[in-house]
């Protein structure tokens, strides 16, 4: 990675090469001096060949600011005429050699798509021996290896999609300076151990494969991965919040302020290099080790089993022993606050073998006796109460199960009937038969009717709530015609596709702020996506005056 000084050069760099235009005197000592040497100052690098602009397209030549060339068997991949659009005005650093281009050393990319039509780039898997460079927005790049980086430049601030680009280096995504900074949606398709170099805030990555590195830098404060991720570095310079879902191998964490991870992610290691950072660490899944643990499956304990029932299991103490070792080293993880996901899967691994082992070792008892009523008080004795809340799981520490008083009542109800057959000597062996069965039939719901409290993490929902009434009722005309001519005078209209984009996005806010158990993240997530979609919306609102 380079360093900072050197990142602002290139920055800089960059935008002076597209943007200024080459000197007739420039253009015309290039056109004689065919294979000339220039320091390709984007990529703060030497780069071999010389500057052209791109101007258009045949099917065997390419026609530039210095000329017209013929193109290399292997590189016509890269010049076919299918490319023309997305190569319109393209700055190129080639080599020419007899009149032919044998190299391109390094490309950018200037014309931009639309939301509705990209401009597509296909390599054809042709090679560029150096950096390339996107500064529009909507392009579509696919199937090209690039030797150097592929820039993302601070001109691309709605969407650009990757698919089977092969990246030698990093991809690289430039800052940008501005106040009001709107996503960035960079789409990975089919890319293969990319290396990501984040300078940029407010980009949402998504992939299809496992990003292997993606070091974010600078004054990023926010950053969206909807991707698995091997190692995440974070190295800011204020605040920082991570977004999104996927499994996260290694977060590194190297400089910022408040460095909040509690996003939706599974990370497995957390590493905190600068003890002045505050970092919230991520939330750990524990519901299924709660569950587990909640009522693990003890059988009784027998020296030989004469004492126990036909119809029940045993084991021997030390077969029961072994396994409430490994129910008590659970119970322990659980019950840690400060335990990563790391160590939460690892104790359901270790308590699913136990518990295969213990099970394995259960014997059927070898006892008879009048009724099996054993056996209805040994499920009467398995019954695992869990805390009653009054306050819809806010008084219930996170994660850990709860029911309401009523569903106690139920259990505690069908535990009486129970035990009621089980004193009673004059029970049938059919009263006790259905009394296992309603009670096993009772512990099956009580179990379904657990719920997971959230005291220690307040869930903002206000917010999403205000901007859902402001959206819904900032909803205007609808032109099914297209263009406003079957809309009310003054009024302000959208098309068909437009309204219907924004309604889903309202339904879908909707669905997570009526999800009870919604995490912050999917809050926040939800009011990202809604927000973006209602600027979108907003800015496609056409006024009819006539």
């Amino acid at each position: 990675m380079k360093n900072k000084a050197l990142s602002t050069l290139m920055a800089t760099a960059i935008t002076a090469t597209l943007v200024l235009p080459m000197s007739t005197a420039n253009a015309a000592s290039s056109q004689i001096q065919s294979n000339s040497y220039e320091t390709h100052v984007a990529a703060a690098k030497k780069v071999i060949g010389e500057s052209v602009t791109i101007k258009n397209i045949t099917k065997d030549t390419v026609i530039t600011s210095n000329g017209t060339f013929r193109i290399q068997s292997a590189l016509k991949p890269l010049f076919d005429t299918s490319n023309k659009a997305a190569l319109t005005n393209a700055r190129a650093t080639i080599v020419v050699k007899n009149g032919q281009i044998t190299d391109v050393t390094s490309l950018i990319l200037n014309k931009a798509g639309t939301s509705k039509k990209s401009v597509y780039f296909d390599g054809g898997d042709a090679q560029i021996s150096g950096d390339l460079t996107v500064n529009a927005d909507y392009v579509k790049i696919q199937d090209v290896s690039v030797d150097g980086q592929l820039i993302i430049t601070n001109r691309v601030k709605k969407a650009v999609t990757l698919d089977e680009v092969a990246v030698e280096e990093t991809i690289t995504l430039k800052p940008i300076v501005t106040k009001k900074v709107s996503w960035l949606y960079v789409t990975l398709i089919d890319m293969k151990s990319s290396n990501i170099n984040l300078e940029r805030t407010k980009v949402n990555i998504s992939s299809d494969q496992t990003l292997s590195k993606v070091d974010v830098v600078g004054k990023v404060t926010s950053f969206e991965a909807m991707s698995n991720i091997e190692k995440l570095t974070i190295d800011v310079a204020n605040d920082f919040s991570l977004y999104g879902e996927g499994k996260i191998e290694q977060i590194v964490v190297k400089g910022g302020t408040k460095v909040a991870l509690d996003s939706g992610h599974l990370v497995n290691n957390v590493q905190v290099d600068d003890s002045r950072v505050s970092v919230t660490l991520p939330v750990i899944d524990k519901k299924e080790l709660n569950t587990l643990i909640a009522s693990p499956p003890y059988v009784q304990v027998s020296v030989n089993g004469y004492d126990v029932l036909n119809t029940d299991k045993w084991t021997t103490q030390t077969e029961r022993t072994a396994f409430e070792s490994v129910v008590t080293s659970a119970r322990a993880v659980a019950n840690n606050n400060s335990a990563s996901q790391e160590q939460v899967k690892n104790a359901i691994s270790q308590y699913k073998n136990a518990l295969a082992v213990y099970q394995a070792a259960q014997k059927s008892g070898t006892k008879y006796g009048y009724g099996d009523k054993a056996s209805l008080q040994s499920l009467i004795n398995s019954v695992q109460y869990v805390t009653v809340s009054w306050n819809n799981g806010s008084d219930v520490y996170y994660n850990n199960p709860w029911t309401t008083q009523s569903e106690k009542n139920a259990i505690d109800s069908a535990v009486s009937s129970a035990q009621a057959v089980v004193n009673n000597y004059y029970a049938s062996q059919t009263d006790i038969a259905n009394a296992i069965n309603n009670l096993n039939n009772a512990i099956w719901t009580y179990k379904n009717a657990y719920k997971y409290g959230n005291n220690g993490y307040y869930i903002e929902k206000t917010s999403l709530q205000t901007l859902i009434t402001s959206a819904t009722t900032g909803i205007g005309s609808v032109s099914n015609k297209g263009d406003g001519s079957d809309v009310p005078l003054y009024s302000q209209w959208t098309t068909l596709s437009e309204y219907q984009k924004i309604m889903y996005a309202i339904e879908q806010a909707q669905l997570v702020y009526n999800n009870y158990q919604a995490t912050q993240t999917e809050i926040t997530n939800a009011f990202n996506n809604l927000n973006d979609a209602l600027i979108y919306y907003n800015n496609m609102k056409t006024t009819k005056y006539n």
